[in-house]
């Protein structure tokens, strides 16, 4: 028997419903449970942002993220950071339009006046111009613009960790590009695009082996510590486990290192051995 026994006759089935329910807690679970339903279209993450080029003078707008949009869901080992429905790293490569000059977001407006100097001499004075996408980057569209930084970045003579930086976002959109469910890509392509991203994460450890003794911390945003860890990460993807090993001690033993960042070195060590027990 119950408060609302009897009222079967007339079809209702109140097993479940109670007099004094916890609403806040109700609210609670249903408001998860939407956030968890909901997707969102990468149009509504984006919004033309205002840029003025540092070599040309010229404005234009390129495609943002809004920040307040993204939801992590996590990193890959190399660090790459992972979003729900949408790849933020497609529009971290800014392109004028009407000069050619290419930069990650957080280099644009830093040009000093000799690499401004190279840009113009050596792609302003080639560049026929480029139309910018006003809806969504895909990948084609964003492995360009980051191809177009790494020969802005060459041609203008800009530290080995940048180089190093744009490298390695280069090799996350390409993993990007190779992860998206396509049926139309064929095993063939795949590999090309597995191969290229190899070549870059050799370039990205190669830069930040190089910059590591010779520059300043923090590296791309990094501090000694992260930076020890990722040239160990991409030593590991490129089968270097000796040199792998050899940078993961650092960051194991090191005092500065967050528990976080000793658990996954920790993991790291193990995946070698297992690598290496297998032959």
């Amino acid at each position: 028997m119950g408060l609302f026994s009897g009222l079967e006759a007339f079809g209702f089935k109140n097993e479940d419903l109670k007099v004094y329910s916890d609403t806040k807690e109700k609210e609670k679970a249903e408001q998860q449970a939407q956030k968890q339903d909901v997707r969102v279209n990468e149009e509504d993450c984006l919004f033309p942002k205002t840029h003025k080029c540092p070599v040309c003078d010229k404005e234009f707008k390129s495609l943002a993220v809004r920040a307040g949009k993204l939801r992590s869901v996590g990193q890959d080992d190399d660090l790459r950071p992972l979003y729900k429905d949408i790849d933020p790293l497609k529009y971290d490569a800014i392109v004028c339009p009407h000069c050619g000059y290419a930069a990650l977001s957080r280099y644009f407006n830093h040009v000093m006046p000799v690499q401004g100097k190279r840009i113009r001499a050596q792609v302003m004075s080639q560049f026929k111009g480029m139309e910018l996408s006003s809806d969504v980057f895909d990948y084609d569209e964003a492995i360009l613009h980051y191809k177009m930084v790494l020969m802005c970045d060459v041609i203008g003579g800009v530290k080995n960790s940048r180089k190093a930086y744009t490298c390695l976002k280069l090799a996350w959109v390409l993993r990007g590009k190779r992860e998206k469910e396509d049926p139309k890509m064929t095993p063939e392509e795949s590999e090309q695009l597995r191969m290229e991203e190899l070549e870059c994460i050799q370039n990205a450890y190669e830069g930040y082996q190089m910059a590591f003794s010779a520059e300043a911390f923090p590296m791309s945003g990094m501090d000694e510590m992260t930076v020890s860890y990722l040239i160990a990460e991409l030593a590991f993807e490129l089968e270097k486990y000796r040199e792998s090993l050899q940078m993961l001690s650092n960051v194991i033993t090191n005092l500065a290192a967050s528990s976080r960042l000793k658990n996954k070195a920790i993991d790291l060590k193990e995946r070698i051995r297992a690598q290496v027990k297998k032959g």
